[in-house]
This record gives C-alpha cells, structure tokens and sequence, in this order.
C-alpha cells in the first residue's frame, strides 16, 4: 500500500489527468443517463388477455379462463395467478416468484406462449389469439393529451395528434381511450325477415359473400403481364343496403334494404372518457423503454404546443409522471446542497482551512465518479440511486478527514502525506468495508420493494469507492503541496473540548459499572416500553399523488345516467380541492384503477372512476386526508354508492385489508364475504370496505333441447350465433380506406331486444332450408348473475377489501393479526371455505422479515471484518455491541416525530450499523497503536495512554460523525421539500447517529 500511495504522491500531474477524467465522465453520464422516478426493473408478472365479443362472463370463465388456468397450471415458477372474467373479457394476472431475473421471466413468456399455443378447443368465433404481456415499468405512460370539443373534430384531431406523436423517437406507444371506431349497423326488422324468409344468419353470410376481393394469377403474353384481381368490395359502406340476400320464386330479389334500415355511427365500446368534466378522448403516451422521462413529456409538450388543432378543440396535458420526477430530483438537489453547504461549515470549524478545502473538493469528484461508472451496472438517475447520494453525502468525506487530519499532525511534507496515509489504510479501508457491508444485504430484501432498492447500495458503495480511493491516492499529493502540512494550532475551543472529553473519560472509567448500568437502563426502556408504541408500515402513502372515486350505480342503469353522476362529481372536486388539485379525469364503464393499463373497452354501463390527480409537490394535505374531505363535502348524486381509494405510491402491493375468500360454492362463498365485509364494519378506523364481487344485470339462460334440436336439422352453433347477432351483433365485413376502417355489424333492431316473447320469435334455418323459431328449441331460465367471475389459484373467489381513516391506530400489519386471532379460526375448519390474507399485509410482512434478516447478516459481516482487523473476535463484539443503541436511537427518533417505521428507515437503521462502528474502528486501531508503544506499563499508565488514544481521535470523529448527521438534516426534515421515504432513512442515520 505504501508504494502505491507514494506513486500517486510523486506524480501529481498524473492525479490531476485522473480527477479531469472523473469529472467530464462523470457530468457527460449526468447529461446522457436517463432520469426516472423510480428504477426500470424487471417486474415477475404476466397478462394473459382473451376475448370473445358477445360471451357472457359464465360463458367467457367456460371457454376461456378454465382452458387458460389449466394451461398456466404447467407452467413453472409460478407464484399466484388470478383471473377477473366479465363479459367479452378474460384478464389473467401471473405472479412469478421473487427471484426472477430478466432472463427467467423471458423463458417463463416463451414457455407460456407455448403452453398457450397449445390449447385447441377455444371457440370458432374467437378472432385472434389470447395475448401476453410483461409489466415493465419503463414502458408504464407517462402523459395523457385529452382532447374535447366537438365530437367529429376530436376525432379528426385524435387520430392525427395520434400520427405526430408515433413519429416522435422518444415515444413507443399510444392509445387511444375513448375513440370509437366508425361502424355500419344493420338492423334487421325481424317481423319484416320472417315474412321475407330471411334469418339474422342470412344476412351476416350474404354481406360476407358479396363484400371479397381476391387475387386470381397473372395473364402473361409476349407483349405484356397483367394481373387478374376478382374485386367486389363495397366501395361505399351505404351500398350495403343493395346486397341481394334471396331471389324470389316469381321474379324479382330481397335486398338487404328490404329487411334491415342502415345506420352509420361509432362502435359501441361501453367506455366514455372525461377530463375537466368535458367527453372527449385521450391519447395515453408511453415512452421509449430507455428514454429519458423528462425528455419525452417535454417532446411530447412542444408538439402538441405546435399542432395546430381544428376549430373548438382544446388539447390539455394531464397525468403526467414527469411531474414527480422533476419534483423528487429537486428535492433531492435542494436538500442535498444545503446538507454540502452544513458539510463545508464542519470542516472549515474544525479542520485546518487547507485541508478543509482539499477534503471539500473530494464531495464532487466521488459522486461524478459514481455516476462515470453508473452504466457498467446498468443504473440511471432516480430516487432511489439519488438516495443513495443523499445517504452518503455525510460519509463521502470521513476517510479524507481522518487521512487527511493523520497527514496534517505530523507536519513535515511529502514523506509526512505518505506516512500518515500508510498509518490510516486499515482502519479507514475496514470502515468503508463494514459501511458498504451494511448496506449489501438489500439485494436479498424480496417483493417489489426489494426490487425496486436494488441500486441504492450500488450507489452508496460506489460514492464510499471513490472516496476512499480520493483519501489515500489522490488527497495525500494535494496536502503536500503548498502550504497544507504547515504547523497550525488546534483551535482553543477544540482544546477545551478535549480537555473536558479527558475528564468524562476519567471519570467514566472509574465508575465503569454504574455508566454501563445507565445505559443499559436507557436502552432497556426504548425497547421495552416506545417500541411497540412505533407502528411499522413498509410504504407510507403520504407522497401518492391521486385519489379515485368509484361510483356504483343501481343495475340496469344507462351508461348516460352513470356519465351524469361522474360529471356531477368531477364539477365539484376542483373547488373542495383547490390549488392542491392537478387535473380531475373520469372513465364511465369501468372502475379499474390501474392506470397503466388504460382499457379501451368498457366493463359495465353503472360503473364508473373519477380520479383526483394532485400536483406533485408540496401540499396541504395526503390524497387520504383529501378522501376523508371528499367523503363530508361532496354532494352524492341520487341512487350512487362511492367508494374512495387513494392510489398507491411505489411497488404495487395491495390494499392496507385484503381478505381472499375462495369457494367454488357460489351462495357459500358470496355470504361468507358479507360476514367478513360486516366484521370490518363494526371495527372504529376502518372505512371503503368493498367486495370486488357483485351481483350483475339479471340472467336469462336459453337451455337447448338437443332432441328437438336434432329433430328439426338444427345446428347448435347456429342457435349461439344467432343470438349473439341479436344482442351485441356480429360482424359480418369492414370497409376500409386510407383514414378508417368501417365495420359492417347485423344485429336485431333494438325494438326488437324488448321482450323475451320477441327474442323467442327469431327463426334460424334448419339444413332442409326450413326456417324454425328459437322458441321451438330452447327453454328460458332465470338464474342470479354476477357482473363479474373471479378466480384465485384456479378457483373463484370473492375479495374483501378496506382502508383506514388517517391517523387511525390501525395498520396493515396489525390488522392482520387481528383478523388472524379473531376473524380466520372461525372458517379454518369449513372444508367449502378456503379464507387467507393477502395485499399490503402480506408484502409488509414479507419486508420486514426479509429487513431482520438483512440486518442480521449485516451485523454479523461488519464482526467479522472488524474481528480481522483486530486480531481478536471479543474486541469486535465490543464493537459492534454499539449497534443496538443506536438502533434505539432510531426507534426513539420515530416515536419523537409521530412517524411510522417504514422501509426506507429500517434500511437506514440497517445501514447505520455500518456507519455507527467506523469511529470505533478508528479509536481502537488509535488504542492499539499507543498501547503497542508501552507492553509493559502498569494498568494506571495504560489506562492514561488509552485515554490519550481517545482523546487524539476525538477531532476527527467528531468531525466524521457530525459531517454525518448535517448531511442527512436536511432531507430528514424536508429543507428544501418533503420526501416521506428519504426523509425516514435520513432521520434514522442522523438520529442514530446522535
């Protein structure tokens, strides 16, 4: 170590190149590396989407879910999967286990695909494949632009605002929500088919027949080629109505117009798109997976800024992510330039103004260092990795303080840089291995949470890196030029110190058992009597930055009345809400709160969402606190049941209450989810209880006779297709141009879908051409009915969900303890219940099972390295045995300030473990060296050079933790703007600290 250091020593224009090398690749790495608001990891989950246009949700969990479940069922690495089925639609959501990487996530897709592919028995009708998608953040959207106006000019501007913005480089994807496509309906008269002979079926297989194009070969001569093309498309959608569907028997043809009236319009999606309370459409923006966030949304401004939109539309950027970007990479600047700016103030008090200078400058060359070599690992700029920075920005100078306090107490020039860096190599280089030792163990935390601190100890590691590498390469060289390593006299009021230090040592160690019975005392009070006073909650949700109102209207109810009530809300949430608001959005026709799935289609005309997007930065109250508001003020519309839940803030991981009930005993488990949702009500704090399963729009069940079916040559596809034309119509072809495509839809003139008696009136053709009624056929049942099926594992299942109101006692953890001592025996033994925990509770308890193990091999890594330094294990135990105190710091710290313990602070009680002994280290490698001097010394004189060891490292420590503690002041207390999860981690190590 010695000739490597006095290599660097003796070239100072070598150090100057390195450190200019460090900083232009470090500011290049700042300007080039993509800026996101939390990292792009790889999420171990999968979608598998299928449809089936007109399938009712029994039909669609029959033919479709039941097939994927048993395919998803051989595939390995599964955790979980559920499966929310509803008419048309089925959505199965797959939970891989933890552990997978990139990789093995992409080989669980293949394989699924596979798996998938091999499935045979799905419907004819059903058009296309089911689709798999991956949840990767980096693609989540990042901005809507709504449009509103006039319906045909939103339109016109949607589609081409649509164009512009694919042409951007920055942006991936967009998606439309609240487009609907141009459609032709035909509408048949059924009384007017009957007497013409003519069924539903007829008319989807004519318009098919007459609108074809086909390519035939090439008619080749000596002179010429030319193509033969059959071509006999429409070449307007309304010549439809002329397409022939029979002749008569005595001359003349049935047409299309005859039996059907044409009606041009827009696809029925059964989804309305609001923003600001105004109908219009709104074009979801994702981004390209490694851009910038930044960078996009404002690409993405200054384009929508130049377009020139028709008359009467109006354009509004809403939901737009970069917003918390910008306002966590502010923060973070803001708080740690002032943590700097207390850092530069602690080392011109106490150090020499030289070196106070030199060790200062060390702060700009670690973390451009860092951020020179953030590529290698895959890293960009975040919250987490900038943390990171936050975290270390105290520790980036100790190794240069001790060092460079080392070289300045012996005065002399280079061999005194050279020496006094060699003195310092061990004890500095072991305080940098237990810091970053205490931090490692986050790679094993599991959950989203887990995943998504994966880089914070990358970050810290690499600031401590290239800090100790400035203390003993580059800082040595500095100090020995000029005048740094003159002789300057400590300060008078570090001598008082001192000399007060000497004489609490004194007398502490004369009264070695009462001082350690204070202590002892003190801490025995925190653990046992403010403890269990602390709640722990994994991800407090004081920065989610919306809210969303579910409104529920009575079965049955037009989708146009569900708009009213959504439009009477959302008129009256600005003026409740105030500057604190952002942008008031409303989809009619669902309720998932997803919001980067952004569905196109609607799920059921009663439901709808309003979402409550606050501004991003400092405001007067949390979206829970806001829903408590919402819940006293807001007028509720006449027969509209709401139901309020704030968004999640972080790693998805559920509701603070979520109780699974599975049974495939339908009556049985629907009661049993009312119990559970009626024993939640009665306890005071909890609130927005919910069962995801609800009743549905009443059942009518058309069980064929399959005798008389075969009696009368029918067939029972024809029977289903016939019906399913009736109701949401079939499409039998599409027009195509330039602009759009025009689908050709026959269905049953709405007239007609009153009663059943007139449903039961509709002929369908039998093989011997003869034209039978539905009713000869089939018997109609009705039967209760679900608006939607859920399954969990393979069997369905019913959800209860709840919150709590802010400030309540309660929280997820404890909750669940609750439900498991009072609430879970009473089913345990119910062999047609299947009941457990899920959401929040689980991941929390996941978290922090993973954290006391973190903690522990954390502890046990940093006695290990500290037991090699020493020689001796009992000196390391006597080390670290400072560890627990200072974790009672943290939690007395918590208990100070009214704030749960939440992950990002139990990783900085973690980390200070690392932190906390690095004085330690250094005082006791200083106790040995005095001690080494003098073996033979009687215990008074020993114990007087161990208090002169002490004393003499008091500066330096004394620096180092104070440099600790003002670095984290700052974020810990919001300075320059609040941060719940940074403020939590610097609130641990400062406190911990003090």
């Amino acid at each position: 170590m010695e000739r490597l250091i006095r290599y660097f020593v003796e070239r100072p224009m070598l150090v100057m190149v390195l450190v200019a090398t460090i900083l232009v690749l470090g500011y290049w790495n700042t300007v080039q590396l993509p800026r996101e608001t939390f990292p792009n990891i790889s999420l171990p989950t999968l979608m598998v989407r299928a449809q089936l246009q007109g399938a009712s949700a029994r039909d669609i969990e029959t033919k479709l879910t039941i097939p994927i479940e048993e395919a998803i069922e051989e595939l390995d690495g599964v955790k979980n999967f559920h499966t929310v089925v509803s008419d048309n639609t089925s959505v199965t959501t797959i939970e891989l286990y933890d552990e997978f990487e990139e990789g093995d996530i992409d080989e669980a897709e293949l394989d699924l695909r596979t798996l998938l592919d091999g499935i045979h028995d799905f419907p004819p009708d059903m058009h296309d494949d089911p689709t798999i998608t991956r949840m990767k953040p980096r693609e989540f959207p990042v901005v809507q632009v709504a449009l509103s106006g006039p319906s045909d000019a939103v339109v016109r501007a949607a589609k081409d605002l649509e164009k512009r913005l694919r042409r951007l480089d920055v942006v991936s994807r967009v998606t439309l929500v609240g487009l609907q496509d141009p459609e032709v309906r035909i509408l048949v008269d059924p009384s007017r088919a009957r007497a013409s002979g003519v069924t539903l079926l007829d008319v989807v297989r004519a318009v098919e027949r007459r609108n074809v194009s086909s390519t035939g070969g090439v008619l080749e001569s000596e002179s010429r080629r030319r193509q033969v093309v059959l071509w006999s498309r429409f070449e307007r959608p309304e010549q439809v109505g002329e397409t022939v569907l029979r002749f008569l028997p005595g001359g003349g043809a049935v047409r299309l117009r005859d039996v059907a009236r044409i009606e041009t319009g827009r696809e029925d999606t059964g989804l309305i798109a609001h923003t600001g309370g105004q109908p219009g459409i709104s074009l979801v923006v994702r981004k390209q997976g490694d851009s910038d966030i930044l960078r996009a949304v404002d690409a993405v401004s200054e384009l929508v800024e130049a377009t020139e939109l028709p008359a009467g539309v109006g354009a509004v950027l809403v939901d737009d992510r970069s917003h918390m970007t910008r306002t966590r990479l502010s923060f973070i600047a803001t708080n740690g330039s002032a943590g700097a700016a207390l850092v530069a103030l602690v080392l011109f008090v106490f150090l020499t103004p030289t070196t106070a200078v030199w060790v200062l400058l060390g702060i700009p060359v670690a973390f451009l260092g860092a951020l020179a070599v953030f590529p290698v690992f895959d890293m960009g700029i975040n919250m987490v990795t900038l943390t990171g920075f936050v975290v270390a920005l105290g520790m980036v100078v100790d190794a240069g303080v001790v060092v460079g306090e080392r070289i300045v107490a012996r005065r002399a020039r280079r061999v005194a840089a050279v020496e006094g860096a060699v003195e310092m190599w061990r004890p500095v280089l072991a305080s940098v291995v237990t810091t970053v030792l205490a931090f490692l163990p986050m790679f094993g935390l599991g959950g989203m949470a887990g995943r998504m601190i994966g880089s914070m100890p990358y970050s810290v590691g690499l600031v401590l890196l290239f800090s100790m590498l400035l203390a003993f390469l580059i800082l040595p060289g500095q100090l020995s030029l000029g005048s740094g390593l003159k002789q300057t006299p400590k300060r008078a009021f570090i001598v008082r110190l001192e000399e007060r230090y000497r004489r609490a040592l004194q007398f502490a160690l004369h009264h070695r058992p009462a001082v350690i019975g204070v202590f002892a005392l003190i801490f025995l009070t925190i653990v046992i009597g403010i403890t269990p006073l602390v709640p722990v909650v994994v991800m407090p949700q004081d920065e989610s930055e919306a809210l969303f109102i579910k409104v529920n209207m009575p079965l049955g109810t037009p989708i146009e009345q569900t708009e009213a009530a959504a439009a009477a809300l959302e008129r009256q949430i600005p003026a409740i809400i105030g500057p604190d608001l952002g942008a008031v959005t409303a989809r009619i026709g669902h309720q998932d709160t997803d919001v980067n799935s952004q569905r196109e289609q609607g799920a059921a005309e009663n439901e709808a969402i309003v979402s409550a997007l606050l501004d991003p930065g400092l405001r007067e109250r949390t979206s829970a606190e806001w829903i408590e508001v919402l819940r006293e003020r807001l007028v509720v519309p006449p027969e509209a049941d709401l139901v309020y839940e704030p968004a999640v803030f972080g790693p998805p991981q559920g509701l603070p209450v979520t109780v699974h009930v599975a049974s495939n005993g339908d009556e049985r488990r629907r009661e049993t989810a009312l119990e559970v949702a009626d024993w939640l009500r009665a306890i005071p704090g909890v609130v927005n209880i919910e069962i995801d399963e609800r009743p549905g729009t009443p059942q009518i069940d058309l069980n064929v006779d399959y005798a008389r079916l075969s009696l009368r040559g029918l067939d029972a596809q024809d029977v289903a297709r016939t019906l399913k034309a009736a109701f949401s119509g079939i499409k039998a072809s599409e027009h195509r141009d330039l602009d759009d495509t025009t689908e050709f839809r026959v269905m049953l003139d709405p007239s007609a879908r009153v009663s059943l008696d007139s449903l039961l009136e509709i002929p369908v053709r039998a093989s011997s051409g003869e034209l039978v009624r539905l009713r000869d056929v089939v018997d109609p049942i009705a039967i209760p009915a679900v608006s939607r099926i859920y399954h969990r594992d393979g069997w369905r299942a019913a959800t209860v969900t709840a919150g709590f109101i802010p400030g309540s006692e309660h929280t997820s953890l404890t909750m669940a303890e609750r439900l498991e001592a009072e609430l879970l025996p009473r089913y345990a033994g119910d062999p047609e219940i299947d009941m457990y925990l899920g959401g929040e509770a689980v991941e929390s308890r996941k978290v922090v099972g993973d954290v006391g193990s973190a903690a522990l091999l954390a502890v046990v890594g940093i006695a290990v390295v500290i037991a090699l330094m020493l020689g001796s294990f009992l000196e390391a135990f006597f080390v670290v045995s400072i560890v627990p105190f200072a974790i009672a710091g943290v939690i007395l710290a918590h208990f100070v300030h009214g704030r749960p313990l939440a992950l990002f602070a139990m990783l900085g009680a973690i980390g200070l473990a690392g932190v906390v002994v690095n004085s330690s280290i250094v005082m006791v490698d200083s106790i040995h060296r005095r001690l080494a001097n003098a073996p033979d010394e009687g215990p008074e004189a020993r114990r007087e050079r161990i208090i002169d060891a002490v004393v003499l490292r008091l500066r330096p420590i004394l620096v180092t933790t104070l440099t600790t503690l003002l670095g984290v002041l700052p974020a810990a207390y919001g300075i320059g703007g609040f941060d719940s999860s940074v403020a939590g981690m610097s609130l641990a190590l400062g406190w911990g600290l003090a």
